[in-house]
């Protein structure tokens, strides 16, 4: 049974719910004006049904309706008006209001007007379960419509019966009005309430998709673009891995080690977008990430060298907090990249090309706890840092390289 009661929200939802809801009920309530401005000129026909001389009396009553309706739908385009729940309301109340007063007040220049054109009120209340919100504001519109229109009927002569006729017929318009809106109070809130867990939901999978993948190519998987590859002309590759790993792992629960590894990972995630870093993956204990992917970035290479001195004082942090003896490598290199994203289900975003390979040997044939880097990384460096020359080494599959140990920021090594 709790399906056919209205859900109720939080004040904060329920003002927004409320301002959704504003934005389709005010065509709804143009479209119900522009009905009753048609009508009301319509309507003179039967008039003169009943009496061929009524146009004289009961014309400039039409006339006055139709500027009413003419002034509702003006109203309706003011801005405040889109953006005040509570004074829809009001403002629904005066359309009716005015509808409840002319409409007796025509039908009482008419002979038997009142039991013969009495019907016509209900037409009125048609759109009020569709241009209100919920059961309290459409019974407050309706209420006070069926007691303007009874009161004037009998200011304006209406007998005992003809009370009692109007009363009969529109009680039952009333009493149908008012489910009506009640029903549609019921399907309008758990639309709205699913509508928010569908939002909520889609927000959820677009994070985890920028979790995963970089913004610009996460927009481009969700336009279906295939290939997703770019070529990069000059980026900046890191590695680092954890030297003694392995060894300290074989004493630790798989609730210790992945907590380890979150814990040191969480802490370069967090430097890797303080300084514009694009995290590529973890292998393992290794962590990849560039620099110079999103658009043109000059100084790719001095975001990953101060990225790369960032992790190394919180790599020093995280073994003091956690008390683990553990040393780490970093290996740096510049160069072309191509970058895409492969597969499609657990699909990732990855570099190819010899700059991630020489990278990867930069961090592999390092030392530990210390930033190695090649000469092309060094080069494009400002003279804000300091570094010493380690001289020529030889790579597995490349030709020997020359190298440089990154030692920190000129200013602080004073």
């Amino acid at each position: 049974m709790k399906n056919w009661y209205p859900i109720k929200f939080e004040p904060d939802v329920e003002r927004a719910y409320a301002l959704q809801l504003l934005q389709k009920f005010i065509p709804l309530g143009r479209l119900a004006s522009a009905i009753g401005l048609v009508a009301f000129i319509g309507y003179g026909f039967w008039d003169l049904m009943l009496d061929p001389d009524a146009l004289s009396k009961t014309g400039p009553l039409r006339a006055a309706a139709v500027l009413h309706f003419a002034i509702c739908i003006s109203v309706s385009f003011l801005p405040i008006i889109r953006t005040s729940p509570r004074l829809w309301t009001y403002f629904m109340m005066y359309t009716y209001l005015g509808v409840a007063i002319l409409f007796p007040l025509i039908l009482a220049q008419l002979p038997d007007g009142f039991v013969a054109g009495v019907g016509g009120l209900l037409t009125g209340m048609i759109f009020v379960p569709a241009i209100t919100n919920g059961v309290r504001q459409a019974s407050i519109i309706l209420g006070a419509y069926l007691f303007a229109a009874l009161l004037t009927i009998t200011l304006a002569g209406g007998t005992s019966f003809e009370v009692v006729n109007a009363v009969a017929w529109t009680s039952g318009g009333v009493g149908f009005a008012i489910g009506f809106a009640y029903l549609l109070d019921v399907i309008n809130r758990r639309a709205y309430h699913l509508e928010r867990l569908l939002e909520e939901e889609k927000r959820r999978s677009e994070t985890l998709l920028l979790n995963i993948l970089p913004a610009d190519i996460a927009v481009r998987l969700k336009a279906q673009e295939e290939p997703l590859a770019d070529t990069h002309d000059c980026v900046s590759v890191l590695f680092a891995d954890l030297a003694g790993f392995t060894d300290i792992s074989r004493k630790m629960s798989a609730n210790e080690l992945v907590n380890l590894l979150n814990d040191l990972f969480s802490r370069f995630d967090a430097l890797a977008a303080e300084h514009g870093a694009e995290k590529i993956k973890t292998i393992g204990d290794a962590y990849m990430v560039a620099t110079g992917l999103q658009g043109s970035v000059a100084d790719h290479a001095e975001k990953i060298a101060d990225l790369a001195l960032g992790m190394q004082q919180a790599f020093g942090e995280f073994r003091k907090d956690n008390n683990v003896d553990l040393k780490m490598r970093i290996g740096v290199h510049s160069g072309a990249v191509i970058a895409g994203v492969i597969g499609k289900q657990k699909f990732s975003y990855d570099l190819w090309g010899n700059t991630v390979n020489v990278a990867s040997r930069m961090e592999s044939e390092g030392i530990p706890d210390q930033i190695q880097m090649s000469a092309e990384t060094w080069q494009l460096l400002s003279n804000r840092y300091q570094s010493t020359p380690r001289g020529e080494i030889q790579i597995k599959g490349h030709r020997p390289r020359a190298t440089y140990m990154l030692d920190g920021l000129k200013e602080k090594l004073v």
